[in-house]
Parts: C-alpha cells; sequence; structure tokens
C-alpha cells in the first residue's frame, strides 16, 4: 500500500469523512442476510466505504459509485491500490464486475447501468489477508418506470414537481394520479421525451397528506408501469421572529435554538401540517423572553408567575424559562418545549384542555405549569389536538 503526498496532506482535512453511506432501506436491512458491517481484518491495514447514487433509476439508467481506501488508524487515503467492484448473486456469492485503481487519496469511481436490481460492494486485498476489508453493501433498484418529487412538503398554494423516467417507447404517454375519495383519478397527463424522462406540477389547495402515483397503461408485448410516490405534505407556513424584553439572563441563542427545534420535531405541531421558519424582524408572529414582571404590560390576563399568548405575542415567562414549575415533574428541556407548543397552540386557535384521565398524558393545551391533575408530563400535542388544526 503506497500513500502519497497528497493524501498525506488531505487526511486532517477528510478525516472525519470516512463514514461508509448505503442506501439500502431500513427494512431491507433488517432481513437481507447480504448486509453487514464494513469488514476490516483484525489489524488490518485498510478500510473502505461505498456510496451509490441514485439509489433508484429505470432500467438502462446509470448510477454512480463511490467509495474510499484508507488506513483507519491514521485517515490517510490508500493511493494507487486495486479495488474490486463486486456484485451479489442470489444465492448470496459475490462476482467481480469490475477492477478499480484508487487516485491519490484512495478514492475510486464507477459508472454502472445495471439490467435489474443489483447490490454492489467494494473489496480488497486477498481472502483473508491482514490487508483485507469489504465496504458496506448498498442496493440500487430498478424500475421500468421511476417517480420522485422534486421535494418532500409543500406549502399550500405553491407547486412542486414529479419528475421521472420511463425506460422505453420515448413519445410514450404517462398519467399523473391523484388518490381521493377512495379511488385513483387523472389528475394530469404527459409524453415522455426522447430520453424516457417527463414532469408534472403538483399545486396543493389544502393541508394534509395526498397521495400520488405516476402509470403507463399496458400495450402490445409491455405490461402495466405503476410508480408509486410517497405522500406529499401540504403544509402552512408561519413565519416568526424572537426577540426579548426586560432584563434577560437566559442565554438568547440557545432559547432561539429550543424554540427553533420545537417546531421542527415531527412530534410538535408540525404534525399537524403547520412548519414554522424564523425571520430577522415581524413575521406573522414573536415570540418574546421576557422578564416576568413585563408580562402583565401585554394584558391583564396575564400575570408575573406564568407565560401567556396576547395577539400576535407569544409570551415566555423568563421564570419559567429558567426554573421550571415545581409542577411539572420532568426534566427542564421537556418543560420547555411543553411551553412553546402550549402559547403557539393558543397562536393556532386552540383553548386550553384537561387531563382525560389518572396516568395519561396530559394534552400539550392542559396548563402544566399550574398541575398535571393526574397526568403525565407531556411537551407534545396529542393526536386529538393535531387533528383540531390539520
Amino acid at each position: 500500500m503506497r500513500l502519497s503526498r497528497a493524501a498525506v496532506a488531505a487526511a486532517l482535512a477528510v478525516s472525519a469523512m470516512l463514514t461508509g453511506v448505503a442506501t439500502l432501506p431500513e427494512t431491507a436491512a433488517a432481513t437481507s442476510p447480504l448486509l453487514q458491517r464494513p469488514f476490516v481484518a483484525p489489524g488490518g491495514a485498510t478500510a473502505l466505504t461505498l456510496a451509490v447514487t441514485p439509489g433508484e433509476v429505470a432500467t438502462g439508467r446509470a448510477v454512480t459509485l463511490s467509495g474510499r481506501l484508507y488506513d483507519p488508524a491514521t485517515g490517510l487515503g490508500s493511493a494507487d491500490d486495486d479495488v474490486r467492484l463486486e456484485v451479489a448473486a442470489a444465492d448470496g456469492t459475490w462476482t467481480e464486475l469490475a477492477l478499480l485503481r484508487t487516485d491519490g487519496s484512495g478514492h475510486v469511481t464507477a459508472a454502472e447501468a445495471p439490467a435489474a436490481t443489483t447490490t454492489y460492494r467494494l473489496h480488497h486485498g486477498d481472502l483473508g489477508s491482514g490487508q483485507e476489508s469489504v465496504s458496506p453493501v448498498v442496493q440500487v433498484t430498478v424500475r421500468p418506470l421511476t417517480a420522485r418529487f422534486s421535494r418532500d412538503g409543500v406549502q399550500v398554494g405553491r407547486a412542486v414537481a414529479v419528475r421521472g423516467v420511463l425506460a422505453a417507447d420515448p413519445g410514450s404517454w404517462v398519467r399523473l394520479e391523484l388518490f381521493r375519495d377512495r379511488r385513483w383519478r387523472v389528475a394530469d397527463r404527459a409524453r415522455t421525451a426522447a430520453d424516457g424522462s417527463y414532469s408534472f406540477t403538483v399545486t396543493p389547495t389544502q393541508t394534509g397528506f395526498s397521495r400520488y402515483r405516476v402509470v403507463r397503461d399496458a400495450g402490445v408485448g409491455r405490461p402495466r408501469s405503476v410508480a408509486a410516490l410517497p405522500p406529499l405534505d401540504a403544509f402552512r407556513l408561519h413565519t416568526y421572529s424572537v426577540t426579548t424584553r426586560g432584563t434577560v439572563r437566559a442565554d438568547v441563542a440557545a432559547f432561539r435554538s429550543v424554540v427553533a427545534a420545537t417546531y421542527a420535531d415531527p412530534h410538535g405541531w408540525r404534525r399537524g401540517h403547520h412548519r414554522f421558519q424564523e425571520v430577522r424582524r415581524g413575521g406573522d408572529f414573536t415570540v418574546v423572553l421576557a422578564q416576568a414582571r413585563y408580562l402583565p404590560a401585554y394584558s391583564w390576563e396575564c400575570s408575573t408567575t406564568y407565560s401567556c399568548r396576547v395577539g400576535r405575542f407569544v409570551i415566555i415567562n423568563q421564570d419559567r424559562w429558567r426554573g421550571g414549575s415545581r409542577h411539572f415533574s420532568a426534566d427542564l428541556l421537556t418543560y420547555r418545549r411543553m411551553l412553546v407548543n402550549h402559547e403557539t397552540g393558543h397562536w393556532l386557535g386552540r383553548g386550553h384542555a384537561y387531563c382525560p384521565r389518572p396516568g395519561a398524558p396530559a394534552p400539550v393545551m392542559q396548563q402544566q405549569s399550574k398541575g398535571l391533575q393526574g397526568c403525565q408530563p407531556n411537551p407534545w400535542p396529542l393526536g386529538r389536538e393535531i387533528a383540531a388544526v390539520s
């Protein structure tokens, strides 16, 4: 194994980028006998990574496989070394597909156009030798028809693209279908280009998940092809700014970070198709970290003891933010998330809720700072609270 000067110079910069990336789905990861951790011989001098882009293609389309051979002890790439690209057979054995040569930093790249769904790995060194190493496996799924959204969610009233490839018969018609009222309905039609590609545009008009698929009908000598798309989340986007009032001794940067993380968490109001984006000033509402004495200045209904929501202002009481509540029997971070979700729930139009039964998770709109009423502390909106804002 020879290490180039370029590899030595780059070692410190790349040493954090050594983890292999596999694109095999999690369900397959739980069952496939081909899946394995990267193999490095005991005391071995090399290790391998492998990644593939994209992980799903139409028949006859190419993917790019890229990996790196390196010394796991130092992170240095192994230059000008042989690496075998191998494919898995149905019986679990491996066959060499190509012999690759590493560059000055230990990288290898190969372009392949698999005819069917294929599992790949990289292999270096002789079997059982001290130099042997094997990459994680990656799987490329091959379909006659592919489809994907340009992003996994879209703001209501905004457009999102559906793009894909039909592997054969350029100029053929494909249709976009939407599942609505318990049946598939035609939403649009398009003719594929000379390279088999096509595109549609979807513009949701209401919040919620929508199911789409792309279909090419059966013809003489060809079967029907269907490409299912993941559910599309159409959401409302709310912008907010963060400010303080009075003498604030809490870490404002940490406050801002917890607020943003709470809004982005899939357990929160995001689950009800509400997303939040911080802006420098203004926005749809303002989150205020306030000294306790200033709470009543917003409304006579606000006290110096608790947090409050008045109009566009979601006001977090600094004393509660820093010290929590003696009635809330969970950690401080959990309490802070509850505060943010509770007061923001008011801004979304929700009133107070009550403990449904002893031992149940408290509704996030319950006044948990004042008492749990026999419920368990809970920072996230419950299913019925999500349904009320969806």
